[in-house]
């Protein structure tokens, strides 16, 4: 026992001295047990037989990989889309913002990397790098490795929809990043790498308005509680006024590519925030469709326990504001994905609880029920799948 014991002290500090590496080898891992049936195209795995969806193919149809794949290969040309993509209509592809795209095109320029391919690669790096900026961000402000190697570690693979997110094409990592980074350089009162990190938050999903917003708020604060005069506000704080310009310059590409400057609000059913808040719970809402919710509401409940302990360390800091404002606007989103929404929050509601994450009955639990966090995210995958016929025009 105590041999075993000694193995374990010195590989913890064996992690400590290389956590990076620590870190990409555990998302590495992870993502390779995950793509485990469909990279061998077993019959069954844990009990689920699916021989018809385990195959690669199954993880690149995830939704909306074609979507972004579309405007990385036609720029949202309305022409291009209509020939390349007639099924579709060509205003539908505005609600898809375009960094991540911008990626995915860049990855492909890559010799023998197809855009399917590149968009699973550009979440893959940026899943490690979602990982890397949340450690980086946690020692910053706990001052402690350990702890911070633990939830970063944890972050990985929970929550369970996140374990999915990061492991399909989606934007997310790269979003999760950029905030995260932009918050890191904030807390650092580097206020243009911030406003820098944020103006590209904003180019990859439309809610990094919400944090545009949420350092705009936290400055203000800061301004009013160390009573600053205007002028020295303004030259201190001057690159977080700059940071809708994300926003706008996405609005602006619009204008150029589809002639339509508000063209993302002329997409269809993609803003799915409606009044009162919680309609999440409406059985007749078009995104929801079903009565089985208790999920979602444990979803929130959760949430606002963990906001509440943010609240009690960090009140008006960014590290409250920011989850608190997003965490607000997801109660009138009326979709039954809400732990998608709720994904950009998650590394701060993780810190907010970080003494419970680190308790050892918690870490036990979690590796108890490992194979049912993987089969739930390999089930989710597998049936989460956009359908499509022919790869040709998304080559």
């Amino acid at each position: 026992m105590t041999k075993i014991k000694n193995f374990f002290s010195r590989l913890s500090k064996l992690t400590l001295l290389h956590p990076l590496l620590v870190l990409v080898l555990a998302s590495l891992l992870s993502a390779s047990l995950l793509y485990l049936p469909f990279v061998f195209h077993l019959n069954s795995f844990l009990g689920l037989r699916y021989p018809e969806k385990f195959n690669f193919s199954t993880i690149l149809l995830n939704f909306d990989s074609l979507n972004y794949i579309t405007v990385a290969k036609t720029w949202y040309n309305p022409q291009k889309i209509t020939t390349l993509f007639p099924n579709t209509p060509a205003n539908y592809f505005p609600a898809h913002f375009p960094a991540y795209p911008a990626l995915i095109w860049l990855i492909a320029q890559i010799p023998t990397v197809d855009f399917p391919h590149a968009s699973i690669i550009a979440t893959l790096i940026t899943s490690v790098t979602a990982s890397v900026a949340f450690y980086y961000l946690i020692v910053l402000i706990l001052k402690d490795k350990k702890k911070a190697l633990n939830l970063s570690l944890l972050f990985i693979l929970f929550p369970a929809r996140w374990l999915v997110v990061k492991n399909v094409p989606s934007p997310e990592p790269l979003f999760i990043t950029l905030v995260l980074a932009a918050v890191y350089f904030f807390k650092k009162e580097q206020y243009a790498k911030s406003a820098l990190f944020t103006i590209l938050a904003q180019i990859t999903k439309s809610p990094g308005i919400l944090l545009a917003g949420s350092l705009g708020l936290t400055a203000t604060i800061k301004i009013y509680q160390e009573k600053t005069n205007l002028k020295k506000a303004v030259k201190k704080f001057w690159p977080i006024l700059i940071t809708p310009l994300g926003l706008i310059a996405v609005f602006s590409f619009y204008k150029l590519t589809t002639s339509d400057f508000f063209a993302y609000f002329k997409t269809g059913n993609n803003i799915h925030l409606f009044w009162p808040p919680f309609q999440v719970f409406n059985f007749q809402g078009e995104w929801t469709n079903t009565i089985y919710l208790e999920d979602v509401y444990l979803i929130y409940l959760l949430g606002a326990v963990l906001l509440f302990e943010l609240y009690k360390k960090y009140q008006t800091d960014i590290l409250f504001i920011f989850p608190a404002i997003f965490y607000f606007s997801t109660c009138f989103v009326a979709h039954r994905d809400i732990s998608r929404y709720l994904l950009p929050a998650v590394p701060f509601l993780l810190l907010g609880g970080e003494k419970f994450f680190n308790n050892k009955k918690f870490i036990t639990a979690l590796i108890i029920l490992l194979p049912a966090l993987f089969l739930y995210a390999i089930n989710f995958i597998s049936f989460n799948v956009m359908p499509l016929a022919d790869w040709t025009p998304y080559l």
